[in-house]
C-alpha cells in the first residue's frame, strides 16, 4: 500500500515508520548519505557542482577542469536568464563549447591564441581547454578562478549581444574615428568586466581585482576578449577583438558589478573611464 520495499519492512515493524525516518536522518547527519537511499535502496543522482564546490573538488582531486567550466556556465547563464525574465526581456539561448585546442575554435578564430571568447555570430562561448591547462600550470593557485572569471565575462558579452550593444557598435563602426572606436570598445570591454563582477559576487568569490596575483593570472589568460566584427558583417572580414580598457577602468567597472550584483549596475551610462 505504502510502496515500502520488502527490505525495509522488518525495520518498520521493529521501530515504526517514524523510527526508520529518524534513522535515515541520523545516517545523513553522520555519513552524508541521502535518506532516499536508506529508505528505498535507490541511489540518488548527485547534485551538479556549483562554482565553489567545483573549485573545492578540483583542489581535492575529485573533479576535472571541465566540471568547473560546466558549473560556471550553469550559474552565469541561470543568473542572466532570471535577470532578463524579471525585466520582461528576451534572453536568447547561448551555447558553451569546450574544445581541446585552439585549432578547434570556431567563429573564424581557429588557431588564434585567445583561450576563451564569445562569438556573437552563433551565440557561442568557446573555451580552449589546452589554454586553460596552460593557465593553471603557470598560475596554480589562481588559474581555475581566473578561468571562471573569463567565462563569466564571456556571458557578459552574450548579455551585450542580447541587448543589441554589439549591433550598435557594428552599425557605428564606419562613422567613428579610430580614437572613438577604441573608446567604445574599451567601454564595452569594461562593461563585460562589470558583468564579470556580478558573476564573481553571485558565485560567492572574493573581489578578484583586489588580488594582484589574481589580476596577473586574468591578464595572462587574455582578460576575456570578445569578437567585435563578424564575417557576416562584411564580406571576408577578419574577426577582431575589443580594445582592452586600462587596469583602472576595468577595476572600476568590475567593482560596480561586484558591489551590487544586478544587471542595472552595469548600464553603459555608468561605465565611465575614471581616468
Amino acid at each position: 500500500m505504502l510502496g515500502i520495499p520488502d527490505s525495509v519492512m522488518p525495520h518498520v515493524r521493529r521501530f515504526g515508520f517514524s523510527g526508520v525516518v529518524a534513522l535515515g536522518v541520523v545516517v545523513v547527519m553522520i555519513f552524508g548519505i541521502n535518506p532516499i537511499t536508506v529508505l528505498t535502496g535507490q541511489v540518488a543522482e548527485p547534485l551538479p557542482h556549483t562554482t565553489l564546490t567545483a573549485l573545492t573538488a578540483i583542489e581535492e582531486g575529485e573533479a576535472e577542469p571541465a566540471d568547473l567550466v560546466g558549473a560556471v556556465a550553469r550559474e552565469a547563464n541561470g543568473f542572466w536568464e532570471r535577470a532578463f525574465r524579471s525585466g520582461a526581456l528576451f534572453y536568447p539561448p547561448v551555447t558553451l563549447q569546450m574544445v581541446p585546442t585552439a585549432r578547434e575554435l570556431g567563429c573564424g578564430m581557429a588557431g588564434v591564441d585567445i583561450g576563451t571568447f564569445y562569438c556573437p555570430e552563433t551565440a557561442t562561448i568557446y573555451v580552449d581547454m589546452a589554454a586553460y591547462d596552460q593557465l593553471v600550470a603557470a598560475h596554480p593557485e589562481q588559474g581555475h578562478i581566473a578561468q571562471g572569471y573569463r567565462i563569466g565575462v564571456a556571458y557578459g558579452h552574450h548579455v551585450q549581444n542580447a541587448l543589441k550593444a554589439l549591433d550598435d557598435l557594428a552599425a557605428d563602426r564606419e562613422s567613428l574615428s579610430a580614437d572613438e572606436l577604441a573608446q567604445r570598445e574599451q567601454q564595452l570591454s569594461a562593461q563585460a568586466a562589470c558583468y564579470g563582477g556580478v558573476w564573481t559576487k553571485w558565485a560567492g568569490l572574493e573581489p578578484l581585482m583586489d588580488d594582484v596575483a589574481m589580476v596577473r593570472a586574468i591578464d595572462a589568460s587574455g582578460g576575456g576578449a570578445a569578437v567585435t566584427q563578424m564575417p557576416s558583417r562584411a564580406a571576408f572580414a577578419i574577426p577582431e577583438t575589443f580594445a582592452a580598457p586600462s587596469a583602472e577602468f576595468r577595476k572600476f567597472a568590475f567593482d560596480l558589478g561586484y558591489g551590487i550584483p544586478a544587471g542595472g549596475s552595469c548600464r553603459l551610462d555608468k561605465i565611465v573611464d575614471p581616468a
